[in-house]
């Protein structure tokens, strides 16, 4: 396999509504085909019958699910998992399906007996029966995904051709001032206000905006312009220069001075810089 391939960004479950989209599409999915097919003679496995056999089958599906909340929320933000590539996420769906495997035991087993067996026979069944419906949760994902793509290029198409101008509003939302996308350099927090670097008539300028690095996070989401420090956003087209220094990432952004700093927890999105 292509090594390139797996190093590519797995952006699928970055935003929160599409992980929550998966563990309900996961939970029903798997409550509904648990009970109408039953695989594995798993109706066979206790001696219950009707209402009481519904919510023992449709419990497999709720396990699932609830680790699946677990692991792509608190666990993730444990970790600073704000992004994945396809290699770690790969693993990091294997941690989940282990997880599962182990509260099956709990719950179903005897982990107190034959634990090895009883997590090989449990690791089997929960690996057979995840992949259906985390691919089928997936491949809707995608496809929502692509048709919100879709509609946002249809909407500009046909519009008048514009500057490209970006008004930079303060904490009650009023316009202060606004720079051309491509002359933006930096954005840096300083107490409660935010300094604009930006270049005008070839020089360096700044402006100072009252406003928080979270609001300003929120504006620029799906542009060029990213989070890569808790005070630094920064125009990722005009970052000249990118090194490496341990785990850690040091920018050189056009006509500033100092480098800019990438926090661990940002630095996933600027490895491409790199290649």
């Amino acid at each position: 396999m292509n090594p390139d391939f797996l190093n590519k960004p797995f952006a699928l479950l970055d935003n929160k509504k599409d992980r929550y989209l998966l563990i309900l599409i996961v939970l029903v999915f798997s409550i509904f085909f648990i009970n109408i097919f039953k695989p594995w003679n798993i109706g066979r496995w206790h001696s219950d019958l009707g209402f009481v056999k519904f919510l023992r089958l449709s419990s497999y599906g709720i396990v699932v699910a609830l680790v699946f909340l677990f692991t792509q929320f608190p666990l993730r933000k444990l970790f600073r998992q704000a992004q994945f590539k396809i290699k770690t996420y790969a693993l990091w769906f294997f941690i989940e399906i282990l997880l599962i495997s182990l509260v099956y035991i709990f719950l179903y087993g005897n982990p107190l007996g034959n634990f090895m067996n009883d997590f090989f026979f449990s690791l089997k069944y929960t690996i057979l029966g995840i992949c259906i419906p985390y691919s089928f949760a997936l491949l809707i994902i995608y496809y929502k995904n692509q048709q919100a793509q879709i509609a946002h290029l249809q909407t500009q198409i046909g519009k008048p051709p514009t500057k490209n101008l970006i008004a930079f509003k303060d904490d009650n939302g009023k316009v202060r001032f606004s720079v051309l996308a491509k002359d933006l350099l930096v954005l840096e927090s300083t107490d409660n206000y935010v300094s604009v670097f930006y270049i005008l008539e070839g020089k360096l300028h700044r402006e100072l905006l009252r406003n928080t690095m979270k609001n300003m996070e929120e504006s620029f989401k799906d542009s060029s312009v990213v989070r890569c420090h808790r005070s630094y956003m920064v125009n990722t087209l005009n970052v000249e220069f990118v090194k490496k220094a341990g785990k850690k990432l040091l920018l050189k952004v056009r006509l500033i001075d100092n480098t800019i700093p990438v926090s661990e927890k940002y630095t996933s999105r600027f490895l491409d810089l790199l290649s």
